[in-house]
C-alpha cells in the first residue's frame, strides 16, 4: 500500500499480487471440462447503461462490465487495493505524483496493445471535460494529469492530495480501455478491455452475452459464458431463480431473502452495503431554511421501523450521513434518535404549531417507504404530498435548480446513493456546497462553510487517527443542520442456484462474476 504510516518520506512501493480471498478465487484454479462448457444467467434489475466503464456512475452497470474490463489496481476482499494491470506503485513524499509500473505482453481484446500509453490516453479521455463522460466528475477533481515515462511507466500528478486515491483508481469507472475502439467512436456499445470475458453482443430490451477470452493474460475463467439479463420486477428476478431461467439473481428483493435462505436448491449471499437512502430538503425553500423543522423531520422518523418493515431487516437505521460499511463512519453521533415530543416541540417553536404541509418527489419504486414516512410524519402534524414520479421526469425534478422547484414546490426528494467504501464520495457529492443541484447530488442545496472545509481536509488527510476526528466532526455537524432526512442502508441480498460458486459482492455492492464456477447441463 501508498503511503504507509511511519515510513519518513511517506514512500512506499507494492511490487507484486497481494494475495487475498478475492485474487485466489479468480486466479486459483483451472476450469473443469464441465464447468469450462458452462454458462451463467445473472439477472439484475436494470439493463446497462453504457458500454463504456467512464461513461456510467450505476452500480448495476459496473457488474455487468467488470468481466470485461480490468483498471491498473482493484479492490482486495477487504478495504484495501492490489495490483492488476499495474505490477506496482510508488507515490511522492507530498502524495501529489503516483508512479505505476505496469504489466507486459498484455493485449485488448482488438489486439491492441495494453501499454503506458495507451492506459495514460484513458486516463487523459477520463478527466477531459470535453469528453463529458458521465464518471469525470470523480476523477476531475483529484487528477490533474498523467503521462507515459515510457512503455511500461505511467505517472500521474494530483490536483492535491487525496488519501483514497487507490481506491478511486479501483473503481470500475477507471478501467483501462482500448485507444482503438474509443477511436472507432464503438466503445459505447461494444465493450473492449482486457478482462477475462469478452463482449458478444448487447441487446438493449433483451441481453448481455460475454465470451470467455481465450488469450487473457491470467488464469482462464471457469466458464464459457455469462449472460446478463434484467428486469424491474422483484417477483421475476425471483422466479426465473426458483425456476432456474437465472442462475444468480441480484439485488434481490428483501421480501424474497427469507424465501430464498431456507429453499434447498438456492442459496443467499448478503453483506452490509453502502446503498444510502435519504431525503434531502430544500434549504432554499421556506420552511426548509429553518433548522428547526429540517431536525423535526428527523425526530418524527422512525428509523428502525423502516428497517425491520420495509427491508425485513436486510439493512441498518442510518446513525450518520455515512453507510456503516463505510470507513470512519461516527457510530452514533446526536441526533438521530426516534422522539416524536421532540419534533412537536420544535415544529411549535419555528411556528408551525398547527403543523405544515411538505412535498416530497419520489420515484414509483420508492412508493412504499414514502407511504411510510407519510404515516409517521402524520402523527407530528406534517401533512406529507406525494409527488411519484417516473424515470425522466424524477430525474429532472431531483436535479433542478432553486428557481424551478419553488416554483413547483417541490420541498424535498427522496433518493438513494452508493459511494463504494470511500466516504468523500458520499458526503462531497451530498453535502457539499459546490454539488449543488444541477452539478452535483446536493439536491437540497445545503450551504455550510465548515461543512466544506472538513470535507476538504479529510480527504487530503492520510493519517488514519486524525481522519477519523475530521469525519467525525464533520458527520456531527451535518446531523446537527439536518439538511437532510436520513433513512437507512439497504443490505446487498443475490439469490444463487446450488452449484453456483465463486460469486460474491465486492465491498461496495458491485456484483462479481468473473470467478464463478457452475457444472453443466441443467440447471
Amino acid at each position: 500500500m501508498a503511503n504507509q504510516k511511519g515510513a519518513p518520506d511517506r514512500r512506499s512501493v507494492c511490487l507484486s499480487i497481494v494475495s487475498s480471498p478475492l485474487f485466489a478465487a479468480s486466479c486459483g484454479r483451472r476450469p473443469s471440462a464441465s464447468e469450462a462448457t458452462a454458462s451463467l444467467t445473472v439477472m439484475q434489475t436494470e439493463g446497462p447503461r453504457s458500454m463504456d466503464p467512464a461513461d456510467h456512475t450505476a452500480t448495476l452497470t459496473g457488474a455487468i462490465l467488470d468481466p470485461m474490463y480490468e483498471g491498473l489496481v482493484r479492490q482486495s476482499s477487504g478495504q484495501g487495493v492490489e495490483p492488476l494491470l499495474a505490477t506496482g506503485w510508488t507515490s511522492s513524499a507530498d502524495a501529489l505524483a503516483w508512479t505505476f509500473q505496469l504489466r507486459d505482453g498484455i493485449r485488448f481484446h482488438d489486439g491492441a496493445k495494453m501499454d503506458a500509453d495507451a492506459a495514460a490516453r484513458a486516463f487523459r479521455r477520463l478527466v477531459d471535460p470535453e469528453s463529458a463522460l458521465a464518471a469525470a466528475g470523480k476523477f476531475i477533481p483529484v487528477i490533474a494529469s498523467c503521462e507515459a515515462l515510457d512503455r511500461r511507466t505511467i505517472r500521474f500528478r494530483l490536483r492535491k492530495p487525496y488519501a483514497d486515491f487507490l481506491t478511486l483508481l479501483a473503481a470500475n469507472q477507471a478501467a483501462v480501455v482500448s485507444p482503438r475502439a474509443v477511436a472507432s467512436g464503438a466503445i459505447g456499445r461494444a465493450a473492449c478491455g482486457t478482462g477475462p470475458f469478452r463482449f458478444v453482443a448487447w441487446r438493449s430490451d433483451e441481453y448481455v452475452l460475454q465470451r470467455r477470452n481465450g488469450a487473457y493474460w491470467g488464469e482462464r475463467p471457469r466458464l464459457e459464458s455469462l449472460r446478463w439479463r434484467w428486469s424491474s420486477e422483484p417477483s421475476v428476478l425471483y422466479m426465473a431463480l426458483r425456476t432456474g431461467d437465472a442462475d444468480v439473481v441480484a439485488p434481490l428483493s428483501p421480501v424474497f431473502a427469507h424465501a430464498t435462505a431456507a429453499n434447498a436448491s438456492l442459496r443467499l449471499i448478503h453483506q452490509s452495503a453502502t446503498t444510502f437512502f435519504w431525503i434531502a430538503l430544500n434549504t432554499r425553500l421556506r420552511p426548509f431554511d429553518d433548522a428547526r423543522v429540517r431536525q423535526a423531520l428527523g425526530y418524527a422518523t422512525d428509523r428502525a421501523a423502516l428497517v425491520a418493515g420495509l427491508l425485513g431487516g436486510f439493512g441498518q437505521a442510518a446513525t450518520a450521513p455515512l453507510a456503516g460499511a463505510t470507513p470512519f463512519v461516527d457510530p452514533d453521533p446526536a441526533g438521530l434518535r426516534f422522539d416524536p415530543e421532540l419534533a412537536r416541540r420544535l415544529l411549535a417553536q419555528a411556528g408551525h404549531a398547527k403543523g405544515l404541509r411538505i412535498a416530497i418527489a419520489v420515484q414509483d419504486d420508492d412508493e412504499l417507504l414514502i407511504e411510510a414516512l407519510q404515516a409517521m410524519w402524520r402523527e407530528v402534524g406534517v401533512a406529507l404530498e406525494i409527488r411519484r414520479l417516473e424515470g425522466g421526469v424524477y430525474a429532472q425534478a431531483a436535479f433542478a435548480t432553486p428557481p424551478v422547484k419553488a416554483a413547483e414546490g417541490i420541498g424535498g426528494v427522496l433518493s438513494s446513493w452508493s459511494s463504494g467504501v470511500v466516504p468523500d464520495l458520499q458526503l462531497r457529492p451530498l453535502f457539499d456546497s459546490a454539488s449543488a443541484a444541477p452539478a452535483g447530488a446536493n439536491l437540497g442545496f445545503f450551504r455550510d462553510p465548515a461543512v466544506d472545509a472538513l470535507i476538504d481536509a479529510g480527504a487530503a488527510t492520510s493519517d488514519p487517527i486524525a481522519r477519523a476526528r475530521l469525519y467525525a466532526a464533520v458527520q456531527r455537524r451535518i446531523v446537527a443542520e439536518a439538511p437532510a432526512v436520513l433513512l437507512y442502508t439497504r443490505d446487498d441480498l443475490a439469490g444463487v442456484r446450488r452449484g453456483v460458486s465463486g460469486v460474491a459482492f465486492r465491498p461496495g455492492g458491485e456484483l462479481i462474476v468473473s470467478a464463478a464456477g457452475k457444472p453443466s447441463g441443467p440447471g
